[in-house]
């Protein structure tokens, strides 16, 4: 009787390691190594979200922008959204990589000390960089 329990524990197991690891649509994902014990997990979107500086702008077709230029910054599975916590209030629009060009939104304000979305809905490991109004440096907590 013993045995028939652990042999049916030991297929329940399986099953749902199985299960778990197709994921919610069905596709197996990739597993990567156990964290170390005692490691915290992954940080929620905007919890601990790391400041920004932008670059000074030259002209009015050369506004403030972030990250440095000629580079981009990539979006991951930690927030659905661009987040921005500006330290002062600031027009700012969102470019993304668009084939070999780049295609920017319209201008968002976000006002200063609070969350505001610079881009909504955006997929996991989209290429962008940000631009603000006026060519004054930019300042705040960014998260994407």
């Amino acid at each position: 009787m013993a045995a028939a329990l652990l042999a049916m524990a030991s297929a329940a197991g399986t099953a749902e390691a199985a299960t778990s690891a197709a994921g919610p649509h069905g596709t197996a994902a990739t597993a990567g190594p156990a964290p170390a014990s005692g490691s915290a997990p992954a940080r929620a979107c905007t919890v601990d979200a790391p400041r920004f500086t932008s670059y000074a702008g030259t002209g009015s077709n050369d506004p403030a922008y972030w990250p440095a230029r000629g580079t981009y910054a990539t979006t991951t599975s930690r927030c659905g959204d661009i987040n921005l916590k500006l330290d002062t209030t600031r027009s700012v629009r969102t470019c993304f990589k668009s084939g070999s060009s780049w295609t920017c939104n319209g201008w968002r304000t976000l006002s200063s000390g609070s969350w505001g979305l610079a881009a909504k809905d955006v997929l996991d490991g989209t290429k962008f960089f940000l631009q603000f109004s006026g060519t004054a440096r930019a300042s705040g907590l960014i998260d994407y």
